[in-house]
């Protein structure tokens, strides 16, 4: 599949803001999505596989690494220009996906120019909403859930609190993995406080702390830099050693890998 012509644009009804495609310069068939100005996502247009930000490759190196069995549903919550949902397509093509945003143009736009096939269950809603007990997504539960709905500390509390964290995982499989992408700047104070609550929801769901993974580079771990973090939990067990030890080999370098007490730790 080739580039479709670009840029095109919309308006989004519920920010006000201006969705736009545009060409990226890096690559050979890359597409970027920003949102009212600020970059979202990107897409390598004639390769799936291929996925630019750093962010995304720690996401892909988690799912690679601890799927024992081929994933049958996905959830989104945050659809962007559908990067993941796509590499996933590509990866199993069997999956059927859900992508959820609260604007209701978005999920539209980006198809119309970068089609998915098959096309995912488009949900408009908010995602606090929709995952509370009575909301849309009641009663379902799928093999991954992967929540990118916002990318420093200017995030609505209702996204960011232990509750919602906690209501998202009562929404894998019994195997299922969850997987949370989210940024800060150098000082990670706001991240610091974040994954803290990401921790009481793993509690609350009765998991332990060797069921969830921190995975980002090392200078943003440090505090030395600002840049995204990947928070992962596996509903069924802790993740062993050899799976921790696939998960780092696979990159990006450096980067590090933090489970159990050294997650704690961080966190304090």
């Amino acid at each position: 599949m080739t580039n479709p012509s670009l840029p095109q644009s919309t308006r989004l009804s519920f920010s006000g803001k201006t969705a736009e495609l545009t060409r990226d310069t890096l690559t050979d068939s890359g597409v970027v999505l920003s949102i009212g100005g600020a970059e979202q996502s990107h897409v390598e247009v004639a390769d799936p596989s291929f996925l630019l930000h750093d962010y995304i490759r720690r996401m892909r190196a988690v799912l690679s690494n601890t799927l024992t069995a081929a994933p049958a549903t996905a959830l989104h919550l945050g659809a962007g220009a559908m990067t993941l949902p796509r590499w996933l397509q590509q990866r199993w093509p069997e999956i059927a996906q859900t992508v959820l945003d609260i604007e209701p143009e978005l999920v539209d736009f980006v198809l119309e120019h970068l089609p998915l096939e098959p096309r995912p269950e488009n949900i408009v809603a908010d995602a606090a909403a929709a995952t509370a007990p009575d909301g849309v997504l009641s009663g379902r539960r799928f093999d991954v859930v992967v929540v990118d709905l916002f990318n420093s500390a200017q995030a609505p509390e209702p996204i960011t609190s232990a509750e919602f964290f906690a209501q998202v995982m009562q929404l894998l499989t019994p195997a299922g993995k969850m997987l949370m992408n989210f940024g800060d700047e150098a000082d990670m104070s706001f991240v610091r406080g974040l994954v803290g609550r990401l921790m009481q929801a793993v509690e609350m769901g009765g998991f332990s702390s060797e069921q969830a993974l921190l995975n980002a580079p090392d200078a943003v771990l440090g505090a030395a830099e600002e840049g995204n973090l990947v928070f992962a939990v596996a509903a069924e067990r802790a993740f062993t050693d050899a799976e921790l030890s696939r998960i780092w080999a696979a990159g990006p370098h450096p980067g590090e890998v933090l489970t159990g007490s050294e997650l704690q730790q961080w966190c304090r």
